[in-house]
């Protein structure tokens, strides 16, 4: 809860236009808990953001963890950088990423996120499964672990 709060500051005191919709912004802000999505239309803008957050970071003595960075470019390319530099920087460009459990890749195919959710959902139920059959536990109680 205190990390949020300074998360909430940081990005505060960094200075960054996050009211308006997607449509008329040129960058937005995912924040949840230690992690910090930016969605930026250009790199250049991407820079300007990744700065000033770092600068308010560094206010309050936060530091930006290089090497759990990452950089995701969703237009496709053939030259393809595999590290994105700011300042001495480097973060490491990748084809697909984890966000609040939801799987995120570069061709926006949500069919492995859909693949991950039914194969949870399976280990989750065939877990249970004694359970289910179990003389041990009424019906009413098995149909307890069935609800959400």
């Amino acid at each position: 809860m205190i990390f949020s709060l300074a998360l909430g500051k940081v990005v505060r005191n960094a200075g960054i236009q996050t009211n308006g919709t997607k449509f008329y912004k040129s960058v937005q802000l995912l924040t949840c808990a230690d992690d910090i999505d930016i969605i930026a239309r250009s790199q250049a803008t991407l820079k300007e953001v990744f700065l000033s957050l770092e600068t308010a970071a560094g206010e309050m003595d936060l530091r930006i963890n290089e090497e759990t960075t990452k950089y995701l470019t969703t237009r496709e390319s053939n030259n393809q950088q595999r590290y994105f530099q700011i300042k001495n920087l480097n973060f490491e460009a990748v084809q697909s990423f984890t966000h609040l459990g939801s799987l995120i890749n570069v061709i926006n195919d949500n069919s492995a996120e859909i693949k991950k959710r039914i194969l949870m959902v399976n280990k989750g139920f065939y877990g249970l499964k004694r359970q289910f059959k179990s003389q041990f536990l009424s019906i009413k109680n098995r149909k307890n672990y069935i609800r959400p």
